[in-house]
């Protein structure tokens, strides 16, 4: 339940009995402390006592019928947002399906996808649109950040096969320096998956996505103008895109994001005595 509820409860005494049933309404909250956001127990146990209240003032007769046609709102509306929710995991995971398809999907596809969506679900075109956007682009920055992440750890272990505590300590704090925000649990769970995976079965091959294959190309190129032109190309607007339109700091910030500037982290790491981690053994 929801303070929608309250304010359904509150508008149809009103409509049924006047400022007699805002009055009892607002008498009820107060004596049964009614938080804002009620549990369906706390609607229950409003709806009980204002019937109460209503049956002393108007009859049974005219109760019944006041709180039959208030319970049936309330179930109704109750239906409704279940469905809602139940609509919303059900578009989720039609988006999560769609991601794992096109890892690097084109402003293209992400229209014709807003409008399947809409045929499916129903919506408002911009709204869906915006947050299949915004789904799409927490996506490949996520994507880009495992890429990151699986370059270092197979650097990492190229250089120390069986590395100790003290390395792998240093290479979390490498990671941190590199401004890769990754749990520290995970880092350590995948370098050891990593590092058992070599030793029984050698490198792995990597099949190269549409993501691996952009993240790539921005890793190589850097520049601005040359990136910029490969986005526009590719249809990859968005990822470069704030309220304003396409952004010249958007870009920067992007291609910062896939590429640190190495300088800066090389100084960190020398300050801290790290610089053996980017050094060829």
């Amino acid at each position: 339940m929801s303070a929608n509820s309250l304010e359904m409860i509150k508008d149809h005494l009103g409509k049924s009995i006047g400022e007699i049933g805002i009055n009892i309404y607002l008498k009820s909250i107060s004596k049964l402390k009614i938080p804002e956001a009620p549990s369906k127990n706390d609607i229950e146990k409003l709806t009980l006592e204002l019937e109460k209240a209503v049956i002393t003032l108007y009859g049974d007769v005219k109760s019944k019928e006041i709180f039959d046609s208030l319970r049936k709102k309330l179930v109704e509306d109750d239906k409704s947002k279940a469905t809602e929710v139940a609509t919303g995991s059900d578009v989720d995971r039609e988006i999560r399906d769609f991601l794992m398809k096109n890892t690097l999907p084109s402003e293209k596809d992400i229209t014709d996808y807003t409008k399947y969506l809409i045929i499916k679900y129903g919506g408002n075109a911009k709204d869906v649109e915006k947050d299949l956007i915004e789904k799409v682009k927490v996506h490949v920055r996520t994507g880009i950040t495992k890429k990151k992440i699986n370059e270092e750890i197979s650097n990492f272990l190229a250089r120390y096969h069986e590395p100790s505590e003290k390395d792998m300590n240093d290479f979390i704090n490498f990671i941190r320096l590199s401004d890769i925000d990754y749990p520290e649990n995970e880092l350590k769970e995948q370098v050891e998956r990593a590092r058992l995976f070599r030793k029984f079965h050698g490198d792995q091959e990597e099949v190269l996505s549409e993501l691996d294959k952009f993240y790539d190309f921005v890793k190589v190129n850097k520049d601005k103008e040359t990136v910029g032109r490969e986005i526009k190309k590719q249809g990859l607007n968005y990822l470069i895109m704030n309220n304003s339109g396409v952004s010249d700091k958007s870009l920067s910030e992007f291609i910062e994001f896939v590429t640190p500037i190495e300088e800066d982290i090389k100084e960190a790491l020398e300050g801290l005595g790290l610089d053996h981690m980017v050094k060829k053994k």
